[in-house]
């Protein structure tokens, strides 16, 4: 298989991954009633917790690669791709729906490109800014309906920017891996940045209420089930896959997956009910045509 053929294949699988990821959150966060589960707090350190100990049985063999020369690299990625992104993810889903986080999350290649120029010396071409607006404006069609139901205030601007800036840690580990740790296989990646974050959210687990909870609240196995598919699937799987994806192809082809994943969330909503609307369709065509525009070379 070739390359491009084996990082589109990739990118397809982890858009499926990730796409069905906030459906699992919200699962993990709600029951079919709408009843609490888990705080995003809580359901941020498990997920964290969980894909840790998912990798750990391939973590001894590559200690060789935690250097005083990928040490700092490697606690970047795994603040900024494994740490934060899971707790801000959990808030914003306490207020916003899947398809709204979607469409800010197709900020990550903007980000990857700005975050790129101006610290690993990465051109912006004409192509990129072009396909990246009109990727945006595809997104937009997806979810434009959510905004008329939505009103905004003070209190939902926390959630969105709360995903703006997960989407900023994101473009930041791409380009961390992608141009820093060069001489590391992806799968070392993986497991040495979670043991840089896993045992703070070991103890942010430990002292929380999550354990005296699983004892007295009902319902709350539904969503430690929905989080372990997540953090094993969705998390610790997919940034294996995620990371080879960055090493045979480039930042910005990996940070295009966010393109897609609103398309998976629509039709795992098809799937279940929800009807897809003209304007929706629409935004997959022209959400496809900026992810072709952004990879010309």
């Amino acid at each position: 298989m070739s390359e491009k053929l084996k990082s589109w294949s990739l990118l397809l699988l982890l858009s499926c991954i990730w796409g069905s990821s906030f459906y699992l959150i919200n699962l993990g966060l709600f029951d079919s009633y709408h009843n609490p589960r888990l705080p995003a707090d809580e359901l941020g350190a498990l997920r964290v917790v969980i894909a840790f100990l998912a990798l750990s049985p391939i973590l001894i063999k590559n200690l060789k690669y935690l250097t005083k020369k990928n040490i700092l690299f490697l606690i970047i990625a795994g603040i900024c791709g494994n740490g934060l992104p899971p707790f801000l993810f959990a808030y914003a889903e306490t207020t916003l729906n899947s398809s709204v986080v979607g469409m800010l999350n197709s900020l990550v290649p903007l980000f990857t490109i700005i975050i790129g120029f101006l610290f690993f010396k990465i051109e912006i071409t004409k192509p990129h800014l072009l396909g990246i607006g009109v990727a945006i404006i595809g997104t937009y069609f997806i979810v434009k309906e959510q905004f008329n139901v939505i009103s905004i205030s003070f209190e939902s601007t926390k959630p969105m920017l709360a995903i703006v800036f997960a989407t900023i840690c994101y473009a930041t580990s791409l380009n961390v891996i992608k141009y820093k740790l060069t001489d590391i296989k992806s799968t070392a990646i993986t497991a040495l940045s979670f043991l840089m974050i896993a045992p703070f959210a070991f103890s942010y687990l430990a002292f929380s209420p999550f354990f005296g909870r699983i004892q007295t609240q009902e319902n709350i196995m539904g969503g430690v089930g929905a989080i372990l598919i997540l953090a094993v699937v969705g998390t610790a799987i997919a940034v294996l896959l995620f990371n080879q994806l960055i090493k045979i192809s480039s930042p910005l082809f990996a940070s295009s997956v966010t393109y897609f994943i609103p398309i998976i969330a629509i039709l795992i909503g098809w799937s279940i009910g929800e009807k897809i609307s003209i304007s929706q369709i629409l935004g997959i065509a022209i959400l496809i045509g900026g992810v072709v525009l952004v990879n010309r070379k």
